[in-house]
């Protein structure tokens, strides 16, 4: 493929293609139209290498060089991030590397320049936001547990996991601490056996359908779930609830912002697209 006059290798779009395909499979159902799919993800790969392409030939047309001491941090970070790579590269190919930060450097201020004279959201819109996206903000019911398990597994029967929860729900009735037993006698010891705040669908069903219904402080009876059988107790419980507009106020204009941003580069890669001339490579 040519882009604008320059050879674009088709492994690339295999490879993002490859990449597409998964993601996609991932969301779909097991009936599926997988060739479908397959197309689709060509296609969008096809359209992402180009737009890449493209933006990369546009930020390199600014004559500005860029400062080599921001090349040389940029490649600092890179080897103290990847020491076993660039420890092993040769000079040719740190030259290469070299060449490549610049490129990323010269894309960074390119869209940056783009974006530059993006405004803020007003307080009005980011209020008007958060008026029209009260269901999406609210946090929804969650409760702090602790538990004790024992698992049902490979290692241990059903009845042998039964009999040992039976023997800890013994030790709780005679007024022996929960988090000791959890530490104690839990398949998974440790905090008391505090799982931290959950909210439901977070665990398996059979988990939430005991422990949403218990009040603070009350310990569960023995109750079974895929993992083998449990004892819960509930340690705090906070309702759902809508964070105020000052809360959430920084987090919506980021993301307002940040959604702007996204679609000015869009709108500004859209005429670069028309331009451009793209065809199949002999």
């Amino acid at each position: 493929m040519l882009v604008n006059g320059e050879f674009v290798d088709d492994q690339i779009v295999r490879i993002e293609a490859a990449q597409l395909k998964e993601q996609l499979l991932a969301g779909m159902p097991t009936d599926g139209d997988r060739l479908g799919v397959e197309l689709r993800a060509r296609d969008l790969a096809k359209e992402r290498v180009i737009e890449r392409t493209l933006l990369r030939q546009e930020a390199c047309k600014d004559p500005t060089p860029i400062p080599p001491d921001l090349i040389e941090v940029e490649l600092k970070r890179h080897q103290e991030q990847n020491p076993q790579a660039t420890g092993c590269l040769l000079p040719r190919d740190m030259e290469t590397l070299r060449t490549e930060i610049e490129t990323d450097l010269r894309l960074r201020r390119f869209v940056g320049a783009i974006i530059a004279n993006v405004p803020k959201p007003t307080a009005t819109e980011v209020k008007a936001l958060y008026r029209n996206a009260r269901e999406s903000l609210t946090v929804p019911e969650s409760v702090r547990v602790a538990h004790i398990v024992k698992n049902v597994d490979e290692s241990t029967s059903e009845e042998e996991a039964l009999r040992a929860i039976q023997q800890i729900e013994s030790l709780l009735e005679q007024g022996a601490s929960f988090e000791q037993v959890a530490d104690e006698h839990s398949d998974c010891p440790g905090r008391g056996g505090d799982l931290g705040h959950l909210t439901r669908g977070e665990m398996v069903e059979e988990f939430d359908a005991h422990v949403f219904d218990l009040p603070v402080g009350a310990v569960s009876k023995v109750f079974r779930t895929p993992f083998g059988f449990h004892i819960a107790k509930v340690l705090e419980r906070e309702g759902a609830h809508l964070p105020t507009l000052a809360e959430v106020r920084a987090d919506l204009e980021q993301s307002m912002w940040l959604r702007e941003k996204k679609a000015a580069l869009s709108d500004y890669m859209e005429q670069v697209r028309r331009r451009a001339e793209v065809r199949r490579s002999r």
